[in-house]
């Protein structure tokens, strides 16, 4: 009977063990290894130096599609990602705008060390900086931006497009609660977007519906999830289908020519 209750118990914890190190350990490096590279022969990724007032390097990365060639000028994305996530966490993002005829550039903003009031402030000087270099690129139509932030970037794309007659929509993702004192006047909110989840930890639900009301935002100009956290889990295809289409609604980009062909 020892021998019987010792074989059982050592069963027992070898099960316990594998729930511990199969369930929770690689299901947790599943998600935050979720996000991978783009594998298309289609997407071109382009490396992007720029530097700021001060010299510091920021790192960008410019997305473009083969598929589109001489064709009008189309809308240009920047990208701001969450600014706790590294390389290549945004390549999905980038990847998608691209592939729809959009030159996108991504910005890395990988600090987990500065505070929201300093994430805004550094990257709200950043943003001008790699606005000009988008639009300096033919293909890019320097009257149709977007710009597209994740969380603390979310704040700081909107209070830089807000104002700026030459961005079109703004979305936001996960984005806290705006303090209105830092913007002088409401105006142009009818280009902003948001996309938030009911439980999400970093950011109160509330925050989301503040803005909303404070942006005065119609139904069908914002979307919300019952799951899926700050990180949208498993949302994050929904969320891109929804800023895609009101992008093509609100810029109306034309395909001149699309030159990939099938033999």
């Amino acid at each position: 009977m020892i021998i019987l209750f010792w074989i059982l118990s050592i069963v027992f914890l070898s099960f316990f063990i594998y729930f511990i190190v199969n369930i929770i350990i690689l299901r947790y490096n599943k998600i935050h290894k979720r996000w991978g590279l783009v594998l298309t022969e289609n997407l071109i990724k382009e490396k992007i130096l720029l530097k700021d007032s001060e010299g510091n390097i920021i790192n960008c990365y410019l997305y473009t599609s083969t598929d589109f060639k001489n064709y009008d000028k189309m809308p240009g994305v920047i990208i701001l990602p969450r600014r706790d996530k590294k390389y290549p966490y945004w390549e999905n993002l980038g990847a998608h705008f691209a592939l729809q005829g959009y030159p996108s550039i991504c910005l890395e903003v990988y600090d987990k060390k500065l505070s929201r009031q300093a994430f805004v402030e550094k990257y709200t000087k950043i943003l001008p900086i790699v606005k000009e270099k988008l639009i300096s690129d033919s293909r890019v139509d320097a009257k149709k931006l977007v710009y597209f932030g994740i969380g603390f970037a979310a704040e700081v794309v909107l209070l830089k497009g807000l104002h700026d007659n030459d961005v079109k929509a703004i979305c936001g993702i996960s984005m806290p609660l705006i303090d209105e004192s830092k913007v002088n006047q409401w105006k142009n909110s009818d280009k902003v977007y948001l996309v938030h989840c009911q439980d999400d930890k970093n950011v109160p639900f509330s925050d989301f519906e503040k803005n909303c009301e404070n942006f005065g935002l119609k139904k069908g100009d914002f979307l919300y999830f019952e799951l899926g956290g700050h990180n949208l889990l498993s949302q994050e295809p929904i969320a891109a289908a929804f800023f895609s289409i009101k992008i093509k609604q609100k810029l109306k980009p034309v395909y001149k020519q699309i030159v990939r062909r099938e033999i």
